[in-house]
Parts: C-alpha cells; sequence; structure tokens
C-alpha cells in the first residue's frame, strides 16, 4: 500500500481538527517566533482541548500557511545543526583534553 495512501488529506486533518476557526492571537504569535510547543499549550489552554486536540489543530493551521511552516522548519533545521556543531566541538575538545593530561 503506497504511503500517500495512509497519510490524510489537508481537507481531512482540516475537517477533523477544526481549523476553520482561526487560532488564538498568541498561539499564532508564538508560531511566528518559531514556538510550536508555546502555540499547543496557548490552544489547549484557550480552546481547552486535550494534547492531541491542540496539536491537530496547529497541524491543520500550518497546512493552511504554507510560508510559516516552511519558517518552522528551517528553525528546526538551523536548531538541530546548531547542537550537532557543539556536540562534535565538545567531542573533539574532550578528546584533545584526555590526550594532553595523559
Amino acid at each position: 500500500m503506497p504511503i500517500t495512501v495512509l497519510e490524510p488529506t489537508a481537507a481531512a486533518v482540516t475537517n477533523r481538527a477544526g481549523a476553520s476557526e482561526a487560532l488564538p492571537p498568541a498561539a499564532v504569535s508564538a508560531l511566528w517566533h518559531g514556538q510550536m510547543i508555546e502555540a499547543i499549550k496557548v490552544v489547549r489552554l484557550e480552546r481547552h482541548v486535550d494534547l492531541k486536540g491542540a496539536k491537530d489543530q496547529v497541524d491543520a493551521y500550518l497546512i493552511q500557511q504554507p510560508v510559516l511552516k516552511k519558517k518552522i522548519e528551517q528553525r528546526q533545521t538551523d536548531t538541530r545543526d546548531g547542537l550537532l556543531r557543539w556536540a562534535a566541538f565538545l567531542l573533539i575538545g574532550g578528546a584533545g583534553l584526555a590526550y594532553f593530561l595523559q
């Protein structure tokens, strides 16, 4: 079975998540600052929904906003790359320090 058959369509996600309503302004602001978890928290508090429902609403909103979705994905990629650089730096620095202390 192709993977595309298993993935829900954008319309299905929108209908299930109730994305016809706009997200709370604080959630939209959090998304524009790259804080997806904060946006989900705001949706949970203001809409009184469970975690899955809030995440579905935020995901449905991002499907409708491809520019915002691309910005968030780019920010996540940059963060991951930065963490990998720091990990490599610390590993090499630790190895160098261990070499000189022997």
